[in-house]
């Protein structure tokens, strides 16, 4: 596999910082390293310094007019100044889903984001919409905090043309409450329209399989692969070209571009389509591009709408604590905004009746510590075959989930486990270099509130100061000519990454020194998955 772009490192970590708190200690997820975030480009260094700012973390996109129909899906996104594409840590990407209610099908189409000012050389691919299409758009972000706002600069609790296509950024009807990196429109619409077509056997979702050890296959709610923000983020990638514009990642782009760097906004689902999938003998749920005819691609919504009816129990729904769910105000719990963020990702509501969960941490922390460990355990010769989606992480991809695995349990702040089953060695750095799974031990986690940190150094871990972005996903094998029969990416070419000034975590998680801004957001999103 190829190692992913920077944009893909917070795809692993709940990276969405509090709106509030810009001058909050930069998250797990927000820990890039790299010697800065400015995309090298035929742009001269000079003027790429003396024009992007890669400190700012928080910014705005742009929608077009009727963002939903097929012109304005094919009308660029614009990102904001002083943001912009050129800037690893705030690339914001977008992913749109299209529901057929005549052949009961979906397809995915990914709208282009560019800076604004900028005109793409190669513009967007109009999509082929068909009649009666209900369509659905997804937001992902490589930085803190990404806004929408409508070509008034209205944003998603102020514009009459937002709200009417149910765009949501955060706790609706709250200025300034923002989930963090992600927002959406239309997904209930959306939704309903594909799982009244599952129930009634017109749209037809694949089963899951078994991967190599004869295991059921994990989904996007498995608790092999979650971690503490799931079902965040996107599968998009957009092609970087040497004049500092983007363009839609297509197969003619790609042949048209030969110098153009691949970007991508790393997500959970990503992680498991194009990385754990191939490695273990999966087959990702794919669906068909309408921006690159004639591929077959993985997306956030063909991720949900599978694990909505494939996932075995026990599932893993987002939990009340997780970062992105906590009130952007004061970092409390909140039902309402929980349930907001599960109504994007197509999951039930909180609740106590069949088919429901209450949200509760203990038994999503307890699904993490009893079934991630074997898991990695089951795939560690492979995994550590597989280079690393982030080097600042672990120096494989065994060592990279397992430190994962074990960051998420600090973020959600889960109760202690009795024995945690999962230890690793880190070097001077924070990055994992060598992990062991003890199965013997006992995976029950105690009534202490204090954080797990069976397997961290005494000494405070080390982490960049940049924001970690989500490893820039690479498509499955059969979707793909640049992609090989291993799963593993061609990318047309990726930006490099590079040791940056650190700060230091204490291991056990505070408000004050952890990777929560003030908010209590989660900055250690899956970013690097």
């Amino acid at each position: 596999m190829a190692r992913f772009s920077v944009a893909a490192v917070l795809f692993f970590q709940c990276a969405s910082a509090a709106f509030h708190s810009v001058k909050g200690r930069p998250s797990f997820r927000q820990s890039a390293t790299r010697t800065n975030q400015i995309a090298t480009t035929a742009k001269s260094t000079a003027v790429a310094s003396a024009t992007l700012d890669p400190n700012v973390m928080n910014c705005f996109v742009k929608l077009p007019d009727n963002p939903l129909s097929a012109t304005g899906l094919a009308t660029p996104i614009e990102l904001q100044a002083p943001c912009s594409m050129n800037v690893s840590t705030q690339q914001a990407f977008a992913e749109a889903a299209v529901f057929d209610p005549t052949t009961h099908s979906v397809s995915i189409y990914h709208p282009l984001v560019i800076n604004a000012g900028d005109t793409p050389p190669t513009p967007p691919v109009v999509p082929n919409l068909p009649n009666g299409a209900i369509v659905a758009m997804w937001f992902g972000f490589n930085g803190g905090v990404l806004q929408l706002l409508d070509q008034n600069g209205l944003n998603t609790n102020e514009s009459p043309a937002l709200r009417a296509i149910d765009c949501v950024n955060g706790l609706p009807g709250v200025n300034n409450d923002v989930f963090g990196q992600v927002s959406w429109c239309n997904t209930q619409p959306f939704f309903a329209a594909a799982n009244a077509s599952i129930a009634s056997g017109q749209l037809t979702i694949p089963d899951l399989g078994v991967d190599k050890n004869g295991n059921p296959c994990p989904t996007s709610r498995s608790f092999e692969i979650v971690d503490a923000c799931p079902s965040d983020n996107v599968p998009t990638q957009y092609l970087l070209l040497p004049d500092g514009t983007t363009v839609q990642d297509t197969a003619a782009n790609r042949a048209k571009y030969p110098d153009a760097i691949v970007i991508n906004n790393a997500s959970d689902e990503a992680l498991l389509a194009n990385i754990v999938d191939p490695v273990i003998g999966c087959q990702p749920f794919l669906n068909p591009s309408l921006d690159d005819p004639g591929t077959m691609v993985p997306s956030l919504a063909g991720d949900e709408l599978q694990a909505s009816v494939k996932q075995l129990a026990p599932v893993a729904r987002v939990p009340l604590n997780d970062p992105d769910c906590l009130l952007t105000s004061n970092g409390d719990i909140s039902p309402s905004k929980t349930n907001a963020y599960r109504l994007g990702v197509n999951q039930g509501l909180l609740g106590n009746g069949p088919n429901t969960d209450n949200g509760s941490l203990v038994p999503y922390c307890d699904g993490m510590i009893s079934i991630a460990p074997p898991f990695f355990q089951g795939f560690q010769t492979l995994f550590s075959g597989q280079p690393s989606p982030d080097v600042t992480v672990g120096n494989n991809l065994f060592t990279f989930l397992c430190e994962r695995y074990l960051m998420s349990l600090m973020q959600l702040k889960c109760p202690t486990a009795v024995k945690q089953p999962v230890t690793c060695a880190t070097d001077s750095t924070g990055a994992a270099t060598s992990c062991a799974i003890n199965l013997g031990a006992s995976t029950a986690t105690a009534s202490s509130a204090v954080v797990a940190t069976a397997t961290m150094k005494t000494t405070a871990l080390t982490r960049s100061a940049t924001t970690m972005r989500k490893l820039p996903h690479t498509r499955p094998a059969t979707t793909r000519g640049k992609v090989d029969q291993t799963g593993s990416a061609v990318p047309v070419k990726e930006i490099s990454q590079a040791a940056s000034t650190t700060t230091t975590r204490s291991p056990v998680q505070t408000d004050a020194t952890s990777e929560f801004l003030p908010s209590g957001r989660c900055t250690f999103d899956s970013s690097t998955f």
